[in-house]
């Protein structure tokens, strides 16, 4: 009997230490999950001047989130490799607030023929250079839509000069961002020439800070009849094209981090 009893005492035992470690187990803290972005951007693709010779794709990144709307802008004009070269991966960026709209080719003939422009007609200079003006061609109207469809913020138009600095003789600014003026246009204009140039160690290679796109291009056209925040942005030719890619992507990535989008 004192066997059986001294039996029953360990199962109780037993029984009353599972107990208490069962309900230790359930009051400690679950560990902390790191929180994650609920943010997820979608794509969609359209096509501008669909049904024409100048049909081309246009990506619209939106992350549901209110914010901003970014237009980049890439091959305007065909012979400038790097500008379409970066949109292209702009296109697939993920953004977590406002909508960002690329159009990686808008010159799509020029580019296939890495030529400036297509027929002699320069497309940077078919855009209104008034309130009362209207784009010049097919092409130039069917970009200049999409600015006002999307009711755009900024506008980073993405070009290539033929040299580091400007050339008298020639229409070309060299390696420089051209802005139109406004305030917010100018802080963040000036914030990305500043922080490349703190990477060039060679001072002629410096970018340049200059005012007014040329008349009749897209930036000029945006902002002088649309209000928009828009600027060129210009790599030297003469430069590596993945020095000229990164550059490109480099000035994006700063306004889209300067607008907490990225």
């Amino acid at each position: 009997m004192q066997k059986v009893r001294s039996q029953v005492s360990n199962y109780i035992f037993i029984f009353i230490v599972g107990v208490f470690v069962f309900s230790t187990v359930l009051a400690m803290p679950k560990p902390v999950q790191a929180a994650t972005s609920s943010v997820t951007s979608s794509v969609k693709t359209e096509i501008i001047a669909q049904g024409t010779k100048y049909a081309t794709e246009l990506y619209v990144i939106e992350s549901g989130v209110p914010g901003p709307v970014v237009m980049i802008v890439g091959g305007v004009h065909g012979n400038e490799t790097a500008g379409y070269k970066a949109a292209d991966q702009v296109k697939d960026y993920s953004i977590q607030k406002g909508t960002l709209i690329v159009l990686p080719q808008a010159n799509k003939r020029a580019d296939a023929a890495h030529t400036r422009d297509i027929g002699g007609a320069d497309l940077n200079r078919d855009f209104p250079t008034s309130k009362s003006d209207k784009p010049d061609n097919t092409l130039s109207t069917a970009i200049f839509n999409v600015v006002k469809e999307y009711n755009v913020d900024w506008l980073m138009d993405m070009h290539e000069g033929a040299n580091y600095s400007k050339i008298k003789s020639s229409s070309s600014v060299g390696q420089s961002l051209i802005y139109y003026p406004a305030v917010q246009t100018k802080t963040i204009a000036t914030s990305i020439v500043n922080t490349l140039n703190k990477g060039i160690s060679t001072s002629y290679k410096d970018y340049s800070l200059l005012r007014y796109p040329t008349s009749g291009s897209l930036a000029s056209a945006s902002a002088k009849v649309l209000g928009v925040n828009s600027f060129i942005f210009e790599t030297c030719s003469k430069d590596p094209l993945s020095t000229r890619i990164r550059y490109q992507l480099k000035a994006a990535d700063m306004l889209l981090n300067y607008l907490q989008m990225k």
